[in-house]
């Protein structure tokens, strides 16, 4: 007799994972059912805001006859809703279209082929327009092996005409249109069938506007260099390597890694590489396996017995089932295998700590005078990492800031401002609305 669902170590983690999630979901949902449209906002008479309501795709005519209209229209905008808490790549349940025409609703829950569609998002042909969209384009590049191209995302883009960075849509669409969306519905269950007339409304609204959208984001940034800067760096966010896993870039990230010592640090490298591929056999999130504070806790006591790994807190009794044996063979060949030194990061001085915010703040000044969010442009590591370079006396070429559009935008001008150069700030490059 086969083993029951049950005893299977993986849906005993995934049935805890998703239990409290999806009752807040279900009831989200019951909720929205519960209401109608009755009380959602009219919506405006745009020349590039559809007013229809949304066409449903259920069936691979019907996505044939959708990208035919998309085709022809030479633009489109794309947005996607998931659920990303119990599966390695999250669940899609819904794919949203639009043109300046007609907005269509994908079911991908049902058995379309949505080949064709990945398709589409990966034609440099065709203008995609999307919303904080690197999640919703990542599915296209894994189904396809192909980066995106031609992709304007309006988060990105506002940051560089004199808006903050990241800002939500709903707040996008006030400034720009003048259309207070819908209240968003936060934890809806989108894997339900059928759907209700509010989740239709909202997903339709997501993708409603972003050609408008577009179109006065182009308009307010105008001829200036920033739209240059803008399809940089939206170009940027489409790079495949995005959405890889680099141990040697990830491992280090991992909170309480720089407490490890190097014997500690190769451990736990091995222990994210196996987590990740453990994860994706499996199809759970990695940190539903193994939480980031139990692979430090690993690496740093370095268990050799399955007994010494139940002592490691945090560590669910599937994951000891199924993976136990592999865990501790991980674990012994970090401890085998020569370790090079760690090198050791030294904390800034107080004065040094000064210099760094005196310098970040002339980032933010000098971005600011050219209608961009220094968010976009240099995080406080960036110019920390900047400034170790320039007083150590170590070239700066390779460094974030002195990359493409970053460079001409504030990494040179900071070069300058460090030799001595004045930063003169135009007061009405300030003013909102800028230069468009």
């Amino acid at each position: 007799m086969p083993p029951s669902r049950d005893s299977n170590p993986v849906h005993r983690i995934r049935h805890s994972l998703t239990a409290h999630r999806s009752r807040h979901r279900s009831a989200a949902h019951a909720s929205a059912h519960a209401d109608d449209t009755a009380d959602l906002p009219p919506l405006p008479d745009h020349l590039s805001v559809p007013i229809g309501n949304p066409i449903l795709v259920q069936s691979d005519d019907e996505l044939t006859e959708m990208i035919s209209a998309v085709r022809a229209a030479g633009r489109f905008a794309y947005d996607s809703e998931f659920i990303g808490e119990s599966t390695y790549h999250p669940q899609l349940c819904l794919v949203q279209v639009a043109t300046d025409r007609d907005i269509w609703l994908i079911d991908p829950l049902l058995p379309v082929d949505l080949k064709p569609f990945w398709d589409l998002v990966i034609d440099p042909s065709l203008l995609k327009i999307v919303h904080a969209g690197e999640q919703d384009l990542e599915p296209a590049t894994r189904h396809t092996g192909k980066p995106c191209s031609n992709v304007f995302d309006t988060q990105i883009a506002a940051g560089f005409a004199h808006m903050a960075y990241p800002v939500a849509l709903a707040k996008l669409v006030s400034a720009l249109l003048g259309v207070q969306l819908a209240k968003a519905l936060t934890f809806t269950q989108w894997d339900a069938r059928p759907l209700t007339g509010k989740q239709l409304r909202y997903a339709a609204d997501d993708v409603r506007y972003l050609c408008a959208v577009y179109d006065a984001l182009k308009l307010r940034i105008g001829q200036s260099p920033r739209w240059q800067y803008v399809l940089d760096e939206c170009a940027s966010r489409c790079r495949p390597d995005r959405w890889t896993v680099d141990v040697e870039i990830d491992a280090p990230r991992v909170r309480g890694a720089g407490t490890l010592d190097g014997r500690g640090f190769a451990i736990l490298k091995r222990l994210f590489i196996w987590r990740d591929q453990a994860a994706l056999q499996d199809n759970l999130p990695p940190r539903a396996l193994l939480k980031d504070e139990t692979l430090i806790d690993l690496a740093r006591r370095h268990p050799k017995t399955i007994e010494r790994l139940r002592d490691i807190r945090g560590i669910p009794r599937p994951v000891i089932e199924q993976h136990g044996p592999a865990l501790l063979q991980h674990i012994a060949d970090g401890l085998s295998q020569p370790v090079a030194p760690m090198e050791k990061l030294i904390d800034p001085t107080p004065v040094e700590r000064f210099q760094i915010d005196a310098l970040h703040a002339a980032a933010h000044l000098i971005c600011a005078t050219q209608g961009i969010d220094a968010a976009l442009a240099a995080t406080r590591n960036d110019v920390a990492e900047f400034f170790r370079a320039r007083t150590e006396g170590q070239s700066i070429d390779a460094l974030p800031l002195m990359q493409g559009w970053r460079a001409e935008v504030v990494g040179r001008p900071l070069v300058e401002f460090l030799k001595g150069k004045s930063l003169h700030a135009d007061a009405g490059s300030l003013r909102a609305g800028g230069d468009a």
